[in-house]
């Protein structure tokens, strides 16, 4: 954690005078519903020989007047401070402090207007802001008391204040780590208005204006200026760099002593008591560390190699950060991707949330076991396998014209690859118009299927036309057809031939019989044969 700086340094006292009365014991809670009309029962005697402002000032020579919210702690000319937070003071009612503040002297010149000058002015706040801070109440024969009691009632009505913002000078990030033999950075230094900002560094570390660490940084740069730093003894010490800028302050912001001092270990805490300038600063620390690089390759094997969609591939190495890598749609040679500069001891391990797989290909990535970075060149080998989906075969058989009905059995041969699908499909005699389907799945892309027709249904009483594909390459994770119209029309009567032991009207009495049952029957029939090949 970077070390604490100082911004102010505390230079004595400013306008004030004696006060006399008494706080509560050491832990014990005290109420600021009400001022008490007296010291009470049981608090101890505190007689501060001086209540009013203090003055401070920063190394530009910029002067502050602060109050006191610590009765108990004394502070000394020479003690350093620096801005702190409400809850780094813990102070309770500080609120209600900060509403003293934003409405009486020297916030506010020349109140309360009772008070006969300044010094008597800023008694009587300091002595309010105790009764907040401490407990602090006056006797009642102290002739700060009516204009204590007067500002501690208007504060309790008006009620407490919010924090106000801090010094706007700010380094972000506030800790960044590189290689030895590099710069670490940026650290993005920022001001509030147009402040210039000076950046330091401790003797060993140089500061630099670009990454490669070879532009120097400037005397005093601008509000957003990146910073780089490098270890000239490249060794794994880290360095903790300020940003100083001369910014407004607003009353109300707390300072909190350094430990400047080896004799002093603890001291006032101040709170500002009018807005003023003041050089404020920012701290932040850079870390180095030894590096390793790790070589991310990527391979292809399978038949379907190139036939894969986008892919994205993350290794995610934890503190050090998450590097995606996102390979097109369609790569067939393998790739390398290297991510540099990660400190040794690191582990790193990859997935792959998109893997390219698609309808017509299923990609299965392999991948490894993370790698702990160790210095130089690290490898993590990943392969995707992708392999062609497999497709499927519709054969439809459509049977239509005018004589559909009266045919006899309809004999299919489906066919695919050598062995890989061998059958028969039968539409059974007297089946009336309509389309009928069979459907092979699970066949490999690239296979060959062929669709033949062995009996077409033809008889004497009905001629037929065939029309349609009769063979398809099958395409990966697709569903294909081969359809085969066949149009049935009727022989007319005179061209058939005659059936021997009937006459010519049983023959179309059979002929209409045929028809009627044909009309209200449909039987599918189908002998297999599968093979494996």
């Amino acid at each position: 954690m970077p070390t604490s700086e100082v911004e102010i340094t505390m230079t004595g006292t400013g306008v004030g005078t004696a006060a006399t009365g008494g706080i509560p014991p050491v832990g014990q809670a005290f109420d600021i519903s009400s001022y008490p009309q007296d010291v009470p029962d049981g608090y101890e005697e505190d007689n501060p020989s001086f209540a009013g402002t203090i003055l401070t000032a920063d190394e530009e020579g910029n002067t502050q007047e602060m109050y006191c919210i610590d009765i108990r702690t004394s502070t000394y000319s020479g003690l350093g401070y620096e801005s702190g937070t409400w809850g780094e003071a813990n102070v309770p009612n500080v609120g209600y402090v900060n509403q003293v503040l934003n409405s009486y002297y020297p916030d506010q010149p020349g109140l309360p207007a009772e008070a006969a000058d300044d010094s008597v002015r800023a008694a009587a706040v300091q002595a309010a802001i105790w009764f907040f801070s401490d407990g602090f109440v006056l006797q009642d024969t102290d002739p700060l008391r009516p204009l204590t009691q007067g500002i501690i009632d208007a504060v309790l009505a008006a009620g407490p204040l919010t924090e106000p913002p801090a010094p706007d000078v700010n380094i972000d990030p506030p800790v960044a780590a590189g290689p030895v033999d590099g710069a670490t950075g940026p650290f993005t230094v920022t001001a509030g208005g147009d402040a210039l900002l000076t950046v330091e560094a401790p003797e060993g570390f140089t500061l630099f204006a670009d990454p490669e660490g070879t532009v120097p940084l400037a005397e005093s740069v601008p509000s957003g200026t990146q910073v780089w730093v490098r270890n000239t003894a490249q060794t794994t010490d880290p360095a903790v760099i300020t940003a100083s800028a001369v910014v407004p302050v607003e009353t109300g912001n707390v300072y909190l002593y350094v430990g400047n001092n080896p004799d002093v270990t603890e001291a006032q805490k101040l709170i500002l008591a009018a807005n003023a300038e003041i050089e404020s600063n920012a701290q932040a620390t850079a870390e180095f560390f030894v590096p390793g690089d790790l070589v991310v390759n990527k391979a292809f094997a399978g038949g379907g190699i190139g036939s894969q969609g986008a892919i994205t591939l993350t290794v995610d190495c934890g503190p050090a950060g998450a590097f995606v890598f996102e390979i097109p749609a369609g790569t067939a040679a393998p790739v390398s991707n290297t991510v540099t500069d990660l400190p040794v001891g690191t582990v790193c391990a990859v997935t792959e949330e998109v893997t390219g797989s698609t309808v017509e290909v299923t990609v299965t990535p392999v991948l490894p076991e993370p790698v702990t970075i160790a210095e130089g060149e690290n490898v993590l080998e990943v392969t995707n396998n992708v392999e062609f989906n497999p497709g499927s075969l519709v054969v439809a058989k459509t049977v239509t014209g005018s004589g559909a009905g009266l045919q006899d059995d309809i004999v299919l041969h489906v066919q695919c690859g050598d062995g890989l699908i061998d059958e028969t499909f039968v539409i059974p005699v007297g089946t009336t118009a309509g389309t009928f389907t069979q459907l092979y799945e699970g066949i490999p892309a690239g296979v060959m299927c062929r669709v033949t027709e062995p009996t077409s249904g033809a008889n004497e009483d009905v001629t037929v036309e065939s029309t349609g594909t009769a063979e398809v390459t099958i395409l990966p994770g697709q569903s294909q057809t081969l359809e085969v119209v066949n149009e049935y029309a009727p022989v007319p009567v005179t061209e058939r031939l005659p059936r021997t032991g009937a006459d010519g009207a049983t023959v179309l009495g059979a002929v209409a019989g045929a028809a009627v049952l044909a009309g209200s029957l449909l039987v599918l029939g189908s002998t297999r044969r599968r093979h494996n090949s």
